[in-house]
């Protein structure tokens, strides 16, 4: 294997090269040959034919050096360098090229009469004048098309040379690991083909070509460890049967006061059969605000505790946590097996309350991060629902592992995934949707205001507080930045308390407050105490005012459109009609499109595509997850159509029993297996 041969054994390569190349974690003949460049300069000459304007750009010209070479030294530390060549136009004809490039001063040692170079730029002026950008001396570099490396002090003729002797010396060591019905399937080049194109290029399109190859081949291992992980989950058969009490739920669902839409009762049955799976449940739910997800959630918790079983509610925000606590009681508090008790970091009584858990004497626990800290044991856990799970990232679900159980594991979220990052991120996850909304629902009316249509939006304000109803403002800035100019949240506080002196109450929440404040706050809010509520974006997660109608956001252009519908979803909490204003502090042409499309789109999924396009994963998870956006070569916003591609095959694959028999599978599945392993590690 390349792998195994280290390039310290090499006696061609020079010391100094050695030592170059480990600085840049560069070890191993793999290390170099599977290193692919960062870019290619495409030095192609342009036929003299073609060549017709002053306009033209990215023409490229080879001649030889017919003139003595000239430095001029300007101000500001700029040079100028001054040569002529001598070039062929076709037809047995030379002209004479004056060229220009700056700040290339070390290059009037290289360009003696009659070198022969190539350079890349445009004509200015007439057709004998040339303003370079980019030169190749073509004794150094002979070819079309010169790649990039992102590599450090070493020139890259010379590890161009590097690379070719290897190249040379270890082709037959390279082991093709597609199987040969999916390079026939998807017309791709071969290893060995796909590494020369890659290094040695002789056209764009041989390159371009080899590039999907790889990224086809990234993609494809990576659904492939997704899909083992979900083999071996089901495999394992390492959790009890859920035997729980179908009347149960069915008391349940009767004593509702509405009726459950078609997609919360299919989502229902899905997570009830892998209840009763003897493999451990790991499922997405996913859900517009307001669309009936936590319902689902205490659904699952009464079959749960029905079986004898302890449930677990991990809530991002302590706010989050009493309220479904209170909402727990309220609609499982029928139901004599269900014990429920509120844990999180300012829980008094601790103590006690973690001896209930281990004794058994409570069996849903609702918290934060706190169910899962290291003193808390449970008697006997079978289930954990993680609302808004993105919000908690990788290290909090490692501590449920930590607990030794292998639990059924509920994760829900409110935040749209689109399904290309759904692949890539979940990729070992069964998936749930609810997409219709209750039929008491209404969508949000929204209207995106600039800063001298803000009386629109107060006058509204005014109109819904006569009506009795409650008020969101939001703004993303809590304190003044010299970087930033827009509203904060503290300043739009006062100014709020000035603007409706004697007519309502105003309150402020934002991240830099202790929990209990903020509790205070919410709580005077959720009392009707407060008829206006300011704040950051910390209202996203965890605050369910059913009489909040009206979201004002202020410095809209500052969050993305995921965000943004988040925040609308605030007031879809009531039958009543709700409102949602933005008004962006600063105008672009960019972020003015965003939030249009916001106002006119209310498809939370079109949305999170979007922002997948243009402002990547990180707009959706709020801690990156462990191994789902870490390609090398692939980009998910840009390859969506190979990664389909990719899924696809690796669905075949994975249910083929010739993956695990077939000496033509095997680097495929000795890496899947590897990373199986990694996996289980990390989590065990």
């Amino acid at each position: 294997m390349l792998n195994n041969i280290i390039l310290a054994e090499q006696d061609f390569i020079l010391s100094r090269y050695k030592t170059i190349l480990k600085k840049n974690n560069i070890l191993t003949v793999r290390d170099i040959l599977f290193s692919f460049p960062s870019k290619y300069d495409d030095y192609t000459i342009t036929p003299h034919s073609e060549i017709t304007s002053l306009e033209q750009d990215h023409i490229v010209l080879e001649g030889s050096v017919s003139s003595k070479v000239n430095v001029a030294y300007l101000k500001s530390k700029m040079t100028t360098v001054t040569f002529s060549i001598s070039v062929e136009k076709g037809n047995g004809e030379t002209i004479n090229v004056r060229c220009t490039l700056f700040n290339r001063a070390y290059l009037k040692e290289k360009l003696k009469f009659g070198t022969v170079v190539r350079v890349m730029g445009h004509f200015y002026q007439n057709f004998n004048n040339f303003t370079v950008s980019d030169l190749i001396i073509c004794d150094e570099i002979n070819r079309d098309i010169v790649p990039t490396y992102k590599v450090k002090d070493i020139a890259l003729t010379k590890y161009l040379e590097l690379i070719e002797v290897l190249y040379r010396k270890y082709k037959n060591k390279i082991i093709e690991t597609l199987p040969k019905w999916v390079i026939e399937k998807h017309n791709l080049l071969g290893i060995h083909d796909t590494i020369k194109a890659l290094h040695f290029p002789n056209s764009m399109e041989q390159t371009n070509k080899a590039h999907y190859r790889v990224k086809y081949e990234e993609l494809l291992r990576y659904q492939l460890s997704m899909k083992y992980l979900h083999l071996m989950r089901e495999k394992t058969k390492s959790v009890d049967v859920i035997n729980y009490d179908h009347d149960l739920i069915t008391k349940l669902i009767n004593s509702l006061s509405y009726k459950l839409t078609s997609d919360q009762e299919k989502v229902i049955k899905e997570i009830l059969k892998d209840l009763k799976s003897p493999y451990p449940m790991n499922r997405l739910l996913q859900g517009e605000v307001g669309s009936g997800k936590t319902i689902v959630a205490f659904t699952s918790i009464l079959a749960t505790c029905s079986a004898g079983y302890q449930a677990v509610l991990m809530c991002p925000t302590e706010i989050l946590a009493k309220q479904h606590y209170d909402s727990i009681m309220e609609t499982l508090g029928q139901f004599d097996c269900v014990k429920p008790l509120l844990l999180t970091g300012s829980t008094k009584e601790k103590t006690k309350k973690i001896n209930q858990i281990t004794n058994n004497e409570v069996n849903v626990i609702i918290g934060t991060h706190a169910v899962f800290q290291k003193d808390v044991d449970y008697a006997k856990l079978g289930l954990v629902v993680a609302d808004e799970e993105h919000r908690f990232g990788v290290r909090q679900r490692v501590l449920i592992k930590n607990k030794g159980f292998d639990v059924n594991y509920l994760k829900m979220s409110a935040t749209p995934i689109p399904r290309t990052l759904a692949i890539s991120a979940y990729g070992d996850t069964d998936f749930s949707v609810i997409k219709t909304m209750p039929e008491n629902r209404k969508p949000v009316i929204t209207k995106f205001l600039t800063k001298k249509e803000k009386p629109i939006a107060v006058n509204h304000i005014l109109e819904e507080l006569k009506n009795g109803h409650q008020i969101y403002v939001v703004t993303p800035l809590i304190e003044e930045s010299e970087n930033l100019d827009t509203a904060n949240a503290t300043e739009i506080f006062e100014n709020m308390k000035d603007w409706f002196k004697g007519i309502t109450e105003v309150g402020l929440v934002h991240g830099k407050l202790k929990p209990q404040e903020k509790e205070d706050v919410i709580n005077k809010f959720l009392n009707k105490e407060i008829g206006i509520l300011v704040a950051t974006s910390v209202i996203e997660v965890g605050v369910n005012i059913p009489n909040a109608t009206t979201i004002l956001i202020i410095g809209a252009e500052r969050f993305g459109v995921a965000t943004l519908h988040q925040l609308r979803g605030r007031v879809m909490r009531s039958s009543e009609v709700p409102y949602c204003f933005m008004i962006a502090e600063k105008s672009s042409e960019a972020s003015d499109k965003r939030l249009k499309m916001v106002e006119n789109t209310t498809d939370g999924f079109k949305l999170a595509e979007y922002d997948l396009i243009h402002r990547g994963p990180g707009e959706f998870f709020g801690e990156k997850q462990s191994g789902s956006m870490n390609f090398k070569y692939a980009d998910i916003r840009e390859d969506s159509d190979i990664l389909e591609l990719a899924n696809a095959d690796s669905e075949i694959i994975i249910n083929e029993e010739k993956l695990f028999i077939d000496n033509e599978y095997k680097t495929l599945y000795d890496i899947i297996k590897e990373n199986y392993r990694l996996k289980t590690d990390v989590l065990d």
